[in-house]
């Protein structure tokens, strides 16, 4: 026993013999006399220069740290004279006697004044590249990988917080010529525990050169995890971003999000709830659900939006939306749906989409985004598409015998707009879908029952069938565009019946007569069958193939009083004659005056950027308009001849005989100045032989009546002769008794 408590004693004396060594040893080690190791070991292993410029100090009981100012590790050959990175002060420190209770408690981290400068020079190597290449693989262990239940768990985490100040991070990418810098880097933290609340802090400003972008960003979270960090929540989470990107804004912009995170890794679910979106005037709301967040993730919940002016916030945005009718158009916009996104697929239900006074309802789903394959369903309210145009000035009254020649034709109407189509996502896309409308209002004319079938496929889109309501008629629609071809082509196909063709014909034969009460009522029906191809608006006009056919029955003209202006044309020629006809002949225009047709019709063979037609007619009891010519749609303009056959009421004078001759008329030049001229050569013939067959006539009546004269005389002198001869045969017979 008393060796026993010898042997005691003498482990004792040596334990604190050993103490005291490293105790002596402890206070006497100075780290900074190792600065030349340390750095040489470093530029050994990295290659690059390495500088301690401040002191080491370390600690080592009741904590174990160390603290190291003023490091820098130089850059990457190659690359700018900035230092890779460099740390003013870091400090970190580890209790020591929790450590043997598995205990890890921390005191306050401290990373003071780090500045980091990550480049990308023009062939895309990065400065950071060698670094990683020098990292030595692990080597692989031939013991297997401790089951679930053998790893070690901590008893107790804590960690007094952290503080990373004042830090800069560049980013310099030359390849794309891209530079960003972070600074005011600051990420605060309180106490970290387990399953207590940690207030976490950060913030920084933000240097953006393409596009120009200034921001400063703060987050505020409170961050909650388990000791087995299987369960991680931010709840109250803040982020405020102040940004200046004239670019993309047109002024200063303020964004704010608001969210509650909740991560359990145990059940593989994220729930993000209560988030909140504030930029350029609205909110936009959301709560997802994200499940088996390991293998596919799954997302599900619902988006939402306030309402919001769709016109302010283009203007935010530096888009310029042209004025509308209606200058509060797009004031009242509002968005929500139901989504569900997993593995590349997305799904949009209960979609409600509010414009102004419509509504847009349905679904739209994603099933891969990769092709992608697009399906979807939608349903539309009312809307009146008048208020959404831009407003177009009046027609000029007047504008009947404007001379062409002051437009040069040989020059294209319009601007060779090219047609840029995303030939390479129309190839791959894979869509169909329904559209359903109530009622679109163009030029205010109600277009009912819409509805719309579209489908694209390996790099053709059809909408077929497209059937609608409009004009108190039907019409029936096909379209097709194939960007398989080196030029894409185009082909549509259209049949309208019974179309009240008033509201679309009025405004064109107010244009062209210049009067306000024109108008035409009747039904007509429409055919038109085109093909084309090209990318350019020029190359499908030129390459247009087809026909187009027009007929109308019964059909009452107001306004426009034909035979009126056929007068006049006939009175002036004939006053410029010396001729002079009578103001009552001329007679007034009514503009309420009424034409009855008992037909219209043209039909146009499309071809080489022209529409030929040679059928033209405009039939009625007193009237018969026929014609024939060429417009041209590559300059937007005509060359046709019309003869318009008037049956006046009564053929005895001059001009009313000349009215009841065919008249020529020629109508040139580009659409916004047409130019009629009278065909006066046929005008000239046709005076010329009636004035002769009028001469003739005369002539031939007073040689008539010359000779009815002679006729009386003889015929007079006959029965005076007769009287003669029986006055002396009454002489003889009374001598003779």
């Amino acid at each position: 026993m008393r060796k026993i408590k010898l042997v005691f004693k003498l482990i004792g004396i040596l334990l604190a013999l050993a103490l005291l060594a490293l105790a002596a040893v402890l206070f006497t080690f100075d780290p900074n006399n190792y600065k030349d190791a340390i750095t040489a070991q470093v530029e050994d292993r990295t290659g690059r220069q390495f500088t301690i410029a401040g002191d080491i100090t370390l600690s080592i009981f009741p904590w174990i740290g160390i603290k190291v100012e003023d490091t820098t590790l130089g850059n990457a050959a190659g690359f700018s004279d900035k230092a890779f990175a460099s740390v003013s002060q870091l400090d970190v420190k580890v209790k020591l006697l929790p450590l043997l209770r598995r205990e890890l408690e921390v005191d306050k981290v401290r990373l003071h004044g780090l500045k980091a400068s990550l480049e990308v020079d023009k062939t895309g190597k990065t400065n950071w590249s060698d670094l990683v290449q020098k990292e030595a693989a692990p080597a692989p262990s031939a013991e297997a990988p401790p089951k679930d239940d053998e790893k070690i768990a901590l008893a107790a985490f804590a960690v007094n917080g952290v503080e990373l100040v004042e830090a800069t991070v560049e980013w310099s990418d030359d390849q794309n010529n891209v530079h960003t810098s972070l600074s005011n880097f600051n990420v605060t933290t309180t106490a970290i525990r387990f399953n207590q609340p940690v207030d976490v802090k950060f913030n920084t400003t933000v240097k953006h050169n393409e596009p120009p972008l200034d921001a400063v960003v703060d987050l505020d979270t409170e961050v909650t995890f388990n000791e087995s960090f299987t369960r991680i929540a931010a709840n109250n989470t803040s982020l405020k971003v102040e940004t200046n990107a004239p670019e993309l804004f047109k002024q200063k912009q303020t964004i704010q999000l608001s969210s509650d995170i909740d991560v359990d890794l145990d059940k593989q679910q994220a729930t993000v709830s209560n988030t909140k979106l504030t930029a350029l005037g609205f909110d936009v709301s959301t709560d997802l659900v994200v499940n088996k967040l390991a293998s596919e993730p799954v997302a599900s919940g619902s988006i939402k939006s306030s309402v919001f002016n769709a016109r302010e916030v283009a203007e935010l945005l530096n888009v310029s939306i042209p004025p509308m009718a209606n200058p509060d158009s797009l004031g009242q916009v509002a968005f929500a749906s139901s989504v569900l996104a997993s593995g590349g697929q997305i799904k949009l239900d209960d979609i409600l989409v509010d414009i102004d006074k419509s509504k847009l309802t349905g679904w739209l789903h994603v099933p891969d985004m990769k092709k992608p394959v697009v399906r979807y369903k939608l349903h539309m309210t009312a809307i009146d598409a008048d208020a959404y145009l831009p407003t177009t000035s009046a027609p000029v009254a007047g504008g009947v015998a404007t001379p062409a020649s002051s437009v040069p034709v040989d020059q294209p109407a319009e601007t060779d707009a090219e047609i840029a189509l995303p030939v390479e996502l129309l190839r791959k896309l894979d869509m169909q879908g329904d559209l359903i409308m109530d009622s679109v209002t163009i030029n205010q004319q109600p277009i009912i029952n819409i509805k719309v079938k579209t489908q694209a496929k390996s790099g053709i889109v059809r909408v077929d069938p497209a059937n609608m309501s409009l004009l108190d008629g039907q019409m029936n629609a096909s379209m097709m565009l194939n960007v398989n071809p080196a030029e894409p082509a185009y082909a549509i196909a259209l049949k309208a019946s019974r179309l009240n063709a008033g509201p679309v014909v009025d405004p064109l034969l107010v244009g062209v007569f210049g009067e306000h009460d024109v108008k035409l009522e009747g039904s007509a029906n429409v055919l038109v069958d085109i093909n084309t191809s090209g990318n350019r608006v020029s190359a499908l006009k030129q390459a247009a193939k087809g026909n187009i056919k027009f007929d109308m029955g019964k059909t009452l003209l107001q306004g426009v009083d034909i035979e009126y202006y056929v007068r006049n044309i006939v009175a002036d020629y004939l006053a410029g004659k010396g001729m002079q006809v009578s103001p009552e002949w001329r007679g007034q225009f009514d503009p309420k005056s009424k034409t009855a047709f008992y037909r219209i019709r043209a039909s146009a063979i499309v071809a080489n950027g022209e529409l030929t037609n040679r059928d033209f007619l405009l039939d009625s009891k007193r009237m018969r308009v026929t014609g024939e010519g060429v417009v041209n749609i590559m300059r937007n303009d005509m060359n046709y001849n019309a003869l318009v056959d008037i049956a006046p009421s009564r053929t005895k004078t001059v001009a009313e005989k000349l009215l009841d001759q065919p008249l020529k008329i020629h109508i040139h030049g580009p659409f916004e100045q047409l130019a009629y001229d009278v065909d006066k050569k046929q005008l000239k013939k046709a005076l010329g032989n009636l004035l002769e067959a009028e001469a003739k006539a005369k002539a031939k009546k007073e040689i008539e009546e010359e000779k009815e004269k002679l006729r009386q005389k003889a015929r007079k002198e006959e029965e005076e002769f007769k009287q003669r001869m029986q006055d002396k045969l009454k002489d003889k017979l009374k001598g003779l008794f």
